[in-house]
């Protein structure tokens, strides 16, 4: 679902939380309500499971706790984390700040300067701007031809130093296997979010399968035989020369948007060698070699004999959604070091820790009291987080009443039916009534957001978050039960 088609929505919404509801609501109307998810979340299925809740009404004169289990409990909030990093990015960041990755000329080389962006190449990005993921760097090669560059005689240089090289947290080394995509790594450049995709089209049985990869540069060592059943193994075979392998059965090609993506290990480095190749196959020729150099001074500025080319551009509220509607992990690691290095607040450093320490300047600021948390990403990835459903439903709160930024907020949350959101296929008779953050690692279900009443009077905000999961037979399938159930009791309620 497109902004632009909830912006009705989101419009009687924001009436209702500028001028509040004329209607006082007795405590006594909210105690049913409240009755009824006590008994949703007794359930016997649940029995095993550390079921925290907080749900609070807004659209009246004043917010009202509607029913709390658990509420100050901390919890793996999974991916409800990116809650609070996209939260801290619209508030903590200066209103007009935009990342601006440069291309330019230090002499006789040819020199990428990031700036920690993580939507350059991104594939949907791209999709919804009809273009292909490399269309930054073509058009990059046009400036180049254009001021009269079509050849560079020394290095392609590439500074990533706006982030540090822990590209991915310490924590997701034990509890992950880095060769998944929802683990890819982040650096100050990032392209096609880190990955390498993989696109396999059967051939003649018995023959290899054809093996397509974005980037085409990356080798492929293919063994792969083509079969009427099987899984191919598609894995990262070596780092340099960047080489994936497949082998075994392909029986179904893959594709249509849904290609196997292989992280990489240095996102700066795969960064600067798909500019080179793009470079290459548009004519201009690049003679040394691809190495990392910081060219950025420590004070931010660049050395006065560096030329800038080209430039791209971008501003987070324009792939907020990318974050909470999709829950893609890159980007929300890409905001979090961001947060550090960006905020303007003591010495920038584009750390986790620094970005994890404006999340909890933006939750102070937000009225939430932040003892025992743990921020150890951005994302909700690692199983080192804690927070509790009261601090992350008085964050929603909080951000409800942002004027400046509230209609982009809930528009970047997921809602059932929208093919780009994570509810795409739940609770499809809620549609348009339910604004919302999933969560899912191994023994965590989460979902926090809004929800809209029949009545159109008011809305709630609300965090579920579920615990130990893994401990019960059915407890995953009766999480995501109960959260499904009391959002339909909150989208029914007069």
């Amino acid at each position: 679902m497109s902004f632009s088609s909830i912006r009705v929505r989101l419009a009687v919404i924001g009436l209702l939380a500028i001028c509040g509801w004329v209607q006082t609501v007795s405590a006594g109307q909210y105690e049913a309500l409240g009755d009824q998810i006590k008994a949703l979340a007794a359930t016997p299925d649940l029995a095993k499971v550390k079921v925290g809740i907080r749900v609070v009404a807004l659209g009246i004169d004043q917010p009202q706790v509607v029913y709390a289990q658990n509420a100050d409990e901390l919890f793996k909030p999974a991916s409800n984390q990116k809650v609070l990093t996209t939260a801290a990015a619209l508030t903590m960041l200066p209103p007009d700040f935009q990342y601006r990755t440069l291309l330019g000329m230090l002499g006789r080389d040819l020199v990428i300067i990031g700036a920690g962006d993580p939507s350059i190449g991104d594939p949907k990005l791209a999709k919804a701007q009809r273009q292909p993921v490399t269309a930054v760097f073509e058009r990059w090669a046009d400036r180049m031809k254009a001021e009269g560059i079509h050849s560079v005689s020394g290095d392609l240089l590439f500074d990533d130093s706006v982030f540090d090289t822990e590209f991915v947290p310490a924590s997701w080394r034990q509890q992950h296997n880095l060769e998944d995509w929802f683990a890819a790594p982040v650096g100050g450049l990032n392209f096609n979010d880190n990955c390498v995709d993989v696109i396999l089209t059967p051939a003649e049985k018995g023959k290899p399968a054809i093996v397509e990869l974005v980037p085409s540069w990356v080798k492929v060592d293919n063994k792969s035989v083509t079969a009427s059943k099987g899984q191919p193994v598609i894995r990262r075979a070596s780092v340099d020369p960047l080489t994936i392998s497949v082998s075994k059965s392909v029986s179904r090609p893959t594709g249509n948007g849904n290609p196997t993506s292989i992280p990489v290990v240095d996102p700066g480095d795969f960064f600067a060698q798909t500019v080179r190749s793009v470079l290459t196959s548009k004519g201009i020729k690049i003679e040394g070699k691809v190495r990392r150099q910081r060219v950025r001074q420590t004070d931010g500025s660049l050395p006065s004999e560096f030329r800038i080319v080209a430039a791209c551009e971008s501003k987070p509220i324009d792939f907020l959604w990318r974050m909470n509607k999709s829950s893609l992990n890159v980007f929300a690691e890409a905001m979090l070091k961001s947060l550090g290095a960006y905020s303007g607040r003591g010495k920038a450093a584009g750390t986790r820790a620094a970005g994890a320490a404006m999340m909890r300047e933006f939750l102070t600021k937000a009225g939430v009291k932040t003892d025992g948390f743990v921020i150890d990403d951005g994302s909700g990835l690692s199983h080192d987080n804690r927070i509790s459903p009261a601090s992350l439903c008085e964050a929603l709160v909080y951000m409800d009443r942002q004027m400046p930024v509230r209609k982009q907020w809930w528009a970047s949350l997921a809602t059932p039916g929208d093919s780009d959101g994570t509810l795409r296929s739940r609770m499809s008779a809620l549609k348009g009534t339910v604004y919302a953050k999933t969560g899912y690692i191994a023994g965590v279900s989460a979902l926090s957001g809004y929800v809209v009443s029949a009545d159109r009077k008011r809305y709630f905000a609300f965090s579920i978050l579920c615990n130990d999961t893994n401990k019960s037979k059915n407890g995953s399938s009766a999480a995501r039960k109960l959260e499904e159930e009391i959002c339909k009791r909150l989208a029914a309620f007069k």
